[in-house]
């Protein structure tokens, strides 16, 4: 176990920070053969300048409790490429469900995204989580069921 500092954007992404203490604990999983893909599609106009990164909202995409999300390994809009989803307040578990509405875009050309344009693809893989019991985390469970 570890603790470790989060630092999040509290309401608004560039305004006001938070910062959380919590515990951590590595965590092994499986990847089932099942998966699907996503398209990050833009949901409001942008101008981008080449180098500049920026916040574009995307039209909101589900992730399913127990997913894990990768990159689709190839560029998608001829503009740049998408670098991160990006979201407020306090990151949610992998075995619960999240959304996407807002992407990190790094333009390598000055140009203008549009609404409905397709910015990335991500691929969704349904996953099963092993929990590995490190000696802090057994010491404290066996505490617990002994008194």
């Amino acid at each position: 176990m570890a603790k470790i500092d989060l630092v999040v954007w509290k309401d608004k992404i560039g305004e006001e920070l938070d910062k959380i203490s919590v515990d951590i604990y590595p965590y092994g999983y499986s990847v089932g053969p099942k998966g699907q893909w996503e398209m990050l599609i833009a949901a409001e106009n942008k101008i981008v300048k080449a180098n500049e990164l920026t916040y574009i909202k995307v039209r909101e995409i589900t992730i399913p409790e127990r997913a894990i999300v990768l990159p689709c390994f190839f560029s998608r809009h001829a503009l740049g490429t998408v670098e991160k989803a990006v979201g407020v307040g306090v990151p949610k578990k992998a075995e619960e469900k999240r959304y996407i509405d807002t992407v990190i875009f790094h333009p390598i050309f000055n140009g203008e995204i549009h609404t409905g344009e397709l910015l990335d693809v991500i691929n969704i893989f349904y996953a099963t989580f092993e929990r590995k019991l490190n000696a802090d985390v057994l010491d404290r469970w066996l505490k617990s069921k002994t008194g």
